[in-house]
């Protein structure tokens, strides 16, 4: 293997590992990077893993995070597995290949039922990022005022 290669896989995870330690992270760190972008956004407060359906909570209210960094050519993917229906709104953030953010809705949880498909195997619901589902006309686009905090 070529030393270039060595040092690029060296450097990515000493990254890695630093940002998962800036974040108290688990290894998703897309996931948990985006929830505290959204937190801040949302001026929230962050939830703790036990709390299962929600991520953040802001003026009263409950919020499920969501994000996919989007390989470049792709429109669509498909959202981690929703397991409960426990909260008030779903935030989706997608991202590009260098984590811009390519687009930022709220979701209300009744559009986001209208959209999600039942998963027997993961014993969930998922959702995928059609263009029907991004610009339903439930959703409230946040893309320019979550660009504005990167």
């Amino acid at each position: 293997m070529d030393k270039k290669t060595v040092t690029l896989w060296k450097e990515y995870n000493r990254i890695f590992n630093e940002l998962k330690k800036q974040l108290n992270s688990t290894s998703n760190l897309t996931g948990d990077y985006t929830e505290h972008l959204v937190c801040d956004y949302l001026n929230g407060e962050l939830l703790t893993a036990s709390y299962k359906s929600a991520d953040i909570k802001a003026n009263g209210k409950l919020y499920q995070v969501k994000a996919r960094k989007i390989s470049e050519g792709k429109s669509t993917t498909q959202l981690g597995i929703i397991r409960s229906w426990d909260f008030d709104f779903l935030v989706v953030v997608l991202f590009d290949e260098k984590g811009e953010i390519k687009k930022a809705i709220i979701v209300p949880v009744d559009v986001a039922k209208k959209y999600a498909v039942a998963n027997e195997y993961q014993k969930g619901y998922v959702i995928s990022t059609t263009n029907d589902f991004i610009t339903d006309e439930g959703n409230e686009d946040i893309t320019d005022a979550m660009k504005e905090r990167i």
